[in-house]
């Protein structure tokens, strides 16, 4: 009863002082009460992570919420930190206080032991999920489970040779209805070109020629990829127990719940067609269409093939598949139009090349053989990978790592990482890491000893990592290589390129460093500037 009788006075002095405050002064109060209630818990949540003896990146000397403060700073300094944290402690395990985890970056010795665990022992659906606040952005685990992953590396992956055709096909429709005709020196705005171009090829795979065509598809899947990296990252930095009200009033996540419900008007007509037809026709096994969405039906059996499930999983495809091409695309433009002269020319000399050996006729060959280009596309993605980390990982139970000494045990709920972008780019990998040098890897596979197969676009290993590595990296590699090539290899037969007068400087000998565009940095995240304009020329006949 004391308790009670307490419990009241303490409500009514809280009435009483609301009363005498202005609207401003208690929306900031109902507001405050929470962040400080998640500072408090956070802090907490490092404390019992440091019982483990693991150093912090960020915390500096600060005394006044240093775990808070370094939140903030990973925001627009992240890349840094963690390049800092490998430098520093290279061979043991550090944490890094990003936006909404507490994030372990292990040393790479460590990976082999863990590549092969199970799902149920660590995640990286889970932590992509948890990544991208899935509860909110609706990119949630069921998109990412094994049917995801057995659709990747099974159908698409092993028909590659098959969808050659399709892909110059639509890449040379793309060109065509998003490219100006650069007769004479002409300015594009690359990322949002080669976007749409990207779209419509990555379409033809996914959803097939028609739809892959129809304008609100590629909006909608153009677009909810943007909706999940733009509404998530906002809302990581509002605390946890205001996110729900937040997210409410989000115009990204209204869009990304207009986007499933156009996606859910294209595609089940579509579905449920085929699953008349399957049902009507008894060679349907020779005569099915051979895209994502077949497979996914194919492939998915309960609850599962559900058509709305099935939907779901394609814009789940989009979104992996769709931006992480176009920023790499973005990217390895930018390096060519800085140093066109030295490796425009040789690299278009390859590709033709390549053609003549087949009168012409794109296979799969002629993509497994452009090594230079491959080697090219390599060195832009060291220098700018797509984040500072790779291997991301959730525990979903705790282990002791076998070979830690002494015995290290990643706790159950915590989140792993390896610091891919700083191994990229650490001298004790690489000559001379910090200048571009588009046929390094060419060359390591055509020196003695070398092996064809050896330092390719998606070879992961330890000293290259941003794919991952191990029986979770990456699946969808090998289709991202064979578009980005098939783009490159029509942009070096029709055009040239290069930056405006001014717009690049340093010196122009062979071999020297030029400078590019700077990318951007959101915490981990490294992006090519979407709003760089390159000059392009239409190739003379």
């Amino acid at each position: 009863m004391g308790l009670l009788v307490q419990s009241t006075g303490v409500a009514r002095e809280l009435w009483l002082f609301f009363a005498q405050t202005s609207i401003l002064e208690q929306v900031i109060l109902i507001f405050a009460l929470p962040s400080f209630w998640y500072l408090a818990s956070t802090a907490k949540s490092f404390i019992k992570q440091d019982g483990q003896n693991v150093p912090v990146m960020g915390k500096g000397a600060a005394i006044i919420l240093p775990i808070w403060r370094a939140r903030l700073r990973y925001i627009t300094h992240g890349v840094d930190m963690i390049h800092k944290g490998y430098r520093k402690y290279t061979d043991t395990i550090f944490q890094i206080p990003t936006v909404n985890q507490n994030l372990l970056v292990l040393p790479t010795k460590y990976v082999n032991e863990l590549k092969s665990l199970p799902e149920t022992t660590l995640s990286s659906s889970h932590a992509v999920a948890d990544y991208f606040l899935g509860s909110y952005t609706t990119l949630q685990i069921h998109l990412f489970g094994h049917i995801v992953w057995d659709v990747t590396r099974g159908q698409l992956t092993q028909s590659l040779g098959n969808h050659v055709g399709p892909l110059v096909d639509e890449s040379t429709y793309g060109f065509a209805q998003e490219m100006p005709a650069c007769e004479d020196w002409t300015p594009v705005t690359v990322h949002p070109t080669f976007l749409q171009i990207v779209g419509r090829t990555s379409a033809r795979i996914f959803v097939g020629k028609e739809l892959g065509r129809n304008a609100l598809w590629l909006e909608t899947s153009i677009d909810f990829a943007r909706c999940i990296f733009l509404g998530s990252g906002i809302l990581k930095i509002v605390p946890a127990v205001i996110r729900p009200v937040v997210a409410l009033f989000s115009p990204y996540m209204w869009r990304i719940r207009r986007h499933h419900r156009n996606a859910r008007k294209l595609l089940i007509p579509e579905i449920l067609r085929r699953r008349e037809q399957a049902a009507a026709t008894a060679d349907w096994k020779t005569k099915k269409p051979n895209d994502m969405i077949q497979w996914l039906q194919d492939l998915s059996e309960g609850a599962d093939a559900t058509p709305e499930r099935i939907v779901d999983r394609q814009l789940g495809m989009s979104f992996a598949a769709i931006h992480t091409t176009t920023n790499h695309l973005t990217n390895v433009i930018y390096d060519l139009a800085a140093r066109w002269d030295e490796y425009g020319p040789e690299l278009r000399a390859e590709v033709e090349e390549v053609l003549a050996e087949t009168d012409g006729e794109w296979k799969k060959t002629t993509l497994t053989k452009l090594s230079k280009m491959d080697s090219f596309m390599k060195e832009s993605q060291r220098l700018n990978p797509p984040s500072a980390l790779s291997f991301n990982r959730k525990m979903q139970t705790s282990y002791t790592i076998p070979s830690s000494s002494p015995p290290y045990t990643l706790a159950k709920g915590s989140y792993i990482a390896v610091a891919a972008g700083p191994i990229s780019s650490s001298e004790s990998v690489y000559e001379s890491p910090g200048m571009f040098d588009g046929f390094r890897f060419h060359r390591m596979r055509t020196a003695p000893g070398g092996s064809a197969q050896s330092h390719q676009f998606v070879t992961t290993g330890l000293e290259s990592m941003t794919f991952g590595h191990g029986k979770f990296a990456c699946p969808g590699r090998f289709f991202a290589s064979n578009e980005s090539k098939i783009i490159l290899a029509l942009l070096l037969l029709q055009y040239e390129v290069r930056f405006e007068d001014g717009q690049k400087g340093g010196p122009s000998e062979k071999g020297a460093e030029l400078s590019r565009p700077k990318n951007m940095i959101f915490a981990d995240a490294c992006f090519p500037d979407p709003d760089v304009k390159v000059l392009f020329k239409r190739r003379a006949a």
